[in-house]
């Protein structure tokens, strides 16, 4: 299938224009079943997608994720090493830990028939199949990376290095040190809308003066600048107003400063869309994504 179908190549002309004069992306772009197959296959499937906090993962846990069209378990091993797999028993095929669900177990069992995997994934046991070869049974492995805390995986397995894929995104992220950080709150919600809509919202602000007039309290909407990436990757930076130590209702921080910004780090909030799935909000005392 080619994406290219589903809207003239006309039409993408416009969103090619420079910046002040250049449009958004044909409407079809967000609503063809073509093109969304297509980004599927492309940018979830065979690229690099966030699958959660890697640090959240301490040595003895397990974590099943959705990553594009497949179900992924990852396990950190009592080295400490983080591991992915392909979320299915080579048994039978029976999913072995429901999406979302973590727990500190061990080993991983699948619920249908009891075939028991180590973290690493070799086969530590079939009940009734005493001779089977545990070697040439393991769960398949899928492509997994860490970075700065968070945990990536590429289904494919043939996507660049993610190092390539993070670009110099690392630049701008490594002085707040997201790994280092522990999860202080959290909110799950669906958003019925195409994910490039979030994506295109999330970096805009336009809107923000009609429908986040807090935000614009403790930061000007016209403020900071474009950064320019060589990784897959878009964002730029906000400045803080002379008042506010950081962006909250009043601008005020009940927290240290991150270590490892300076004067004039401590002074912004970046936001980066890192693709196809990570939005990184860096604050002066805190990380939200």
């Amino acid at each position: 299938m080619n994406a290219d179908l589903a809207f003239d190549r006309e039409s993408l002309l416009g969103v090619l224009g420079p910046a002040g004069q250049s449009l958004t992306l044909p409407g079809e772009a967000y609503t063809s079943p073509e093109v969304f197959a297509w980004e599927r296959e492309h940018f979830f499937d065979q690229s690099w997608v966030c699958a959660g906090r890697a640090s959240d993962l301490a040595p003895g846990d397990r974590a099943a994720a959705r990553v594009g069209s497949e179900g992924v378990l990852l396990t950190r091993d009592g080295r400490g090493t983080l591991h992915g797999f392909f979320n299915v028993c080579r048994h039978r095929g029976h999913e072995l830990v429901q999406r979302g669900r973590a727990a500190r177990a061990g080993v991983v069992q699948c619920p249908y028939h009891g075939w028991v995997y180590g973290l690493d994934g070799r086969l530590r046991g079939a009940p009734s199949m005493p001779d089977l070869d545990r070697d040439a049974f393991g769960l398949v492995p899928v492509r997994t990376g860490e970075w700065r805390g968070w945990a990536f995986v590429n289904v494919s397995g043939d996507a660049p290095p993610l190092g390539e894929h993070v670009g110099n995104l690392e630049e701008l992220v490594r002085d707040h040190e997201p790994e280092r950080l522990v999860l202080a709150a959290s909110i799950d919600y669906e958003v019925g809308a195409n994910w490039k809509l979030v994506h295109e919202n999330y970096h805009e602000c336009y809107h923000c003066s009609n429908i986040h007039p807090e935000l614009c309290a403790v930061t000007p909407p016209e403020s900071g600048r474009d950064f320019v990436p060589t990784g897959i990757w878009v964002g730029g930076s906000m400045d803080l107003r002379p008042h506010a130590a950081t962006m909250s209702i009043s601008g005020e921080s009940g927290a240290t400063p991150l270590r490892g910004l300076d004067d004039r780090r401590r002074r912004q909030v970046l936001y980066f869309g890192l693709f196809p799935n990570l939005l990184i909000s860096l604050h002066p005392d805190y990380v939200m994504t």
